[in-house]
């Protein structure tokens, strides 16, 4: 499909452990006949890798990876850093100078995630949501700009039926993840995210270099 030869890695994610997954579970169902309503285009995965034995996969695709005490130290330490980083600019140089990096900061987030909206095809509102939200959300790991921009993009746009039971089909096209509205919404959930996390890299550099 295009999507595997464009993203194999997001292919086997969304596509192919979600087929195991559901073969898995219809193999572990009790009864000697069992009758399985799944959509349309679940039917060929399931049908090839019913025929095979991953249940000892199974598990790790089943749940969450946790996470690490390094990557929670990591998530609150930036954030800190730059907060404490204009306050020093602000000791040193006054206010002037830390509002212009606080400035510097807020736009390095807010435009690159807007960005990140308008390529997910995301609605104005989302847009809008996108370039407010990411400078605030890059201070704090417990949620960030992709969860604001998704949630908007739901609620102004939501998917119909018809788009989660095409949902598969439209997935494995490159084009079908902007013409089907559930796919949009994650693509608002990714995109404005990615360009948060990169404005993230940008500011927090150009703040803690105007340190010295």
């Amino acid at each position: 499909s295009e999507l595997g030869e464009a993203m194999p890695e997001l292919k086997k994610v969304l596509i192919d452990e979600r087929d195991i997954y559901l073969a898995e579970k219809i193999k572990m169902s009790a009864g000697k006949k069992l009758v399985a309503v799944v959509g349309a285009g679940h039917v060929e995965g399931i049908k090839k890798r019913i025929r095979e034995d991953n249940s000892s996969i199974l598990p790790s695709i089943s749940s969450f990876p946790p996470v690490s005490s390094l990557f929670k130290t990591l998530g609150w330490s930036i954030p800190l850093l730059i907060i404490g980083s204009l306050i020093a600019i602000g000791i040193q140089k006054g206010s002037t100078a830390a509002g212009a990096n606080l400035l510097y900061w807020i736009l390095a987030n807010a435009i690159p995630s807007a960005i990140g909206a308008m390529l997910a095809w995301a609605h104005p509102l989302t847009i809008a949501s996108a370039f407010a939200a990411a400078p605030v959300t890059s201070l704090t790991p417990v949620i960030g700009a992709g969860y604001v921009t998704a949630f908007v993009q739901v609620m102004v746009r939501p998917p119909v039926v018809r788009e989660f039971e095409t949902v598969t089909e439209d997935m494995s096209t490159f084009t079908g993840w902007w013409k089907n509205k559930l796919l949009r919404v994650f693509l608002a959930f990714l995109l404005p995210g990615l360009g948060s996390m990169i404005g993230t890299w940008i500011g927090g550099v150009e703040i803690i270099s105007n340190l010295f």
